[in-house]
C-alpha cells in the first residue's frame, strides 16, 4: 500500500463498506453524515493508494469446489521472510502471514482433493529451505469470516441499515449437501466481479454480453445462493487496529460451538473457525495496542467456557490477504518452485 493519510472520516467510509461492500455513495454518504460527493472522492482516493479493495469472493465451500486449511510453519531463524512470499505466489494460499511467536508464517490454503493436499503438504511444502515443523487445522466449521467483520466504527443501527441491503450474505449459514449448477454466464460473472467488487452493472453487462439486468439478476442471485459474497478488504492497521494477531485454542469439544459463536460476535475478532488438528479453534483477531490485546486474552479468552489452552502470535507482515499479494511485494524476487 502506497503511503496515504487516513483520517476519521475516511475510517468511517471503510467502516461503511465493511457492512456493505457495494453500498452506494449516497448511502454511504448517510451513514457517515456526509455528503454523496465527498464520498465518491474520499473511496476513489483510498481505492487508488491501495488503502481499501472490495472484492467479490467465490465461497468455496458452499459451492464444493474446495475445502481450507490453516498451515502454520515453525522455521529456522531468518527464513520466514524468505518462504513467506514463495508461499504467497502459490495459487491456493488466500493469506500468508510472517509472525511471532510459537510459529514463524501462517497461510490459509485452499485445496480440492485429498490428493491435491496430500501433494501440498507432502511434496511441494518440503521443498521450502528452513521450514522446521509444519502444523494444519482443516476447517470444518465457520463461525464468522470478514465478510462480515464489524470493527464497530458505526453505531450498530447504522450497520444494520447498510447489511439490511445487502444481496449476498455477510454471516455464515450451514453448507448445503449439494452444489447448485453453474452455468457459462454464471462463471464470467464471478471472474469480472472477484477482481472489481464495485463494478457497474453496465461494466459488467458489457464484459459478460448480456443485458445489465441479466447481469444484475444472475449476480444477485448467485449472491443469495451464498455462491458470491463480497468482501471489503482492508489491513485494520488502517482503522487504527495496529495489532493484528492470531490465536489457536484447544476448547472442550464439548463447548466449541459456544466459544464459537462467542467470539464471532466480538468487535476484535475479523475470523473464527472450528477446525481439526492440534488447535480446535483458531481464527484472526485486531485490536488497537498491546494493552488491548492484553485485556482482549485475559477477559474474552480467558472466560471462553471449555478453555483448554490458547496461543497467539502477532502478525509482523501481511504478505498476501484476500488472494493478493501485498502491492510493495509483488516486484520482490522469489525462487519459482513447482
Amino acid at each position: 500500500m502506497k503511503s496515504v493519510k487516513i483520517d476519521e472520516l475516511d475510517r468511517l467510509v471503510i467502516a461503511a463498506l465493511l457492512a456493505h461492500p457495494r453500498a452506494t455513495h449516497a448511502a454511504i454518504g448517510q451513514a457517515v453524515r456526509s455528503s454523496e460527493a465527498t464520498v465518491s472522492r474520499r473511496l476513489a482516493r483510498l481505492r487508488r493508494f491501495g488503502a481499501v479493495r472490495v472484492v467479490g469472493a467465490l465461497d468455496s465451500q458452499i459451492s464444493h469446489r474446495a475445502r481450507s486449511v490453516f498451515v502454520r510453519l515453525r522455521c529456522a531463524p531468518g527464513a520466514a521472510d524468505e518462504l513467506a512470499l514463495p508461499l504467497a505466489q502459490w495459487q491456493e494460499t488466500g493469506s500468508v502471514k510472517v509472525l511471532t511467536g510459537s510459529v514463524d508464517c501462517v497461510a490459509e490454503v485452499a485445496y480440492t482433493s485429498n490428493e491435491h493436499l496430500y501433494a501440498l503438504m507432502m511434496h511441494r511444502l518440503p521443498q521450502f529451505d528452513g521450514v522446521m515443523a509444519t502444523f494444519s487445522n482443516q476447517v470444518i466449521r465457520r463461525f464468522s469470516t470478514p465478510h462480515g467483520w464489524n470493527p464497530g466504527l458505526l453505531p450498530d443501527t447504522v450497520v444494520a441499515e447498510l447489511r439490511a441491503d445487502r444481496r449476498d450474505r455477510w454471516s455464515e449459514h450451514p453448507e448445503p449437501d449439494e452444489a447448485a449448477p453453474m452455468s457459462e454466464l454464471d462463471e464470467q460473472i464471478l471472474t469480472a466481479v472477484i477482481e472489481d467488487g464495485r463494478m457497474s452493472w453496465q461494466d459488467l453487462a458489457a464484459r459478460c454480453g448480456v443485458t445489465p439486468s441479466t447481469a444484475r439478476r444472475r449476480t444477485e442471485a448467485l449472491m443469495a445462493a451464498g455462491v458470491l459474497r463480497m468482501r471489503t478488504v482492508v489491513e485494520p492497521e488502517v482503522l487504527g487496529l495496529t495489532v493484528n494477531a492470531f490465536v489457536w485454542l484447544t476448547i472442550n469439544p464439548t463447548k466449541i460451538g459456544l466459544a464459537g459463536e462467542i467470539l464471532a460476535r466480538h468487535r476484535n475478532v475479523v475470523m473464527i473457525a472450528a477446525t481439526t488438528g492440534d488447535r480446535n479453534l483458531c481464527g484472526e483477531i485486531a485490536v488497537a495496542s498491546d494493552s488491548a490485546l492484553y485485556e482482549f486474552l485475559s477477559e474474552t479468552v480467558g472466560h471462553l467456557p471449555g478453555l483448554i489452552h490458547a496461543d497467539v502470535a502477532v502478525a509482523l507482515r501481511t504478505v498476501k490477504r484476500a488472494g493478493m499479494i501485498a502491492p510493495e511485494l509483488r516486484t520482490a524476487v522469489a525462487p519459482s518452485l513447482p
